[in-house]
């Protein structure tokens, strides 16, 4: 049996330890070697490789996928979707305090979609 035979099969039986105590299975593969990981307490174990990924390293690759994703676009769509629905609706209401929040809500929607072009 060689080395690597040998740290595979380490590798495996401490993702199964992981996995006894409460670990998850992830979906997203190693970044290493496209292996399968386990994730317990926040700390990501690849069975394959051994890589683990601590707390903390595991945050700051969370936050960067938030910074990745495109927020503005995703926000200007939403809104502009809503947009729509309400100003199709203008007119529509019998009582003029439900017309009122209609229009309050919009307004709002404009000086969000405003914030969000002055961000560009």
């Amino acid at each position: 049996m060689s080395v690597s035979d040998d740290k595979y099969r380490e590798n495996m039986k401490n993702a199964a330890e992981f996995l006894l105590k409460g670990g998850t299975l992830l979906s997203e593969p190693c970044e290493k070697c496209s292996g399968i990981q386990v994730k317990k307490n926040d700390e990501i174990k690849c069975i394959i490789c051994g890589n683990t990924i601590s707390p903390a390293d595991n945050k700051t690759k969370e936050i960067e996928k938030i910074v990745k994703f495109d927020y503005r676009n995703t926000m200007v769509e939403k809104i502009g979707k809503r947009l729509q629905e309400l100003i199709t609706g203008i007119g529509s209401d019998k009582n003029l305090a439900e017309e009122e929040q209609r229009l309050r809500v919009i307004d709002a929607y404009i000086i969000i979609l405003e914030k969000i072009k002055l961000l560009n």
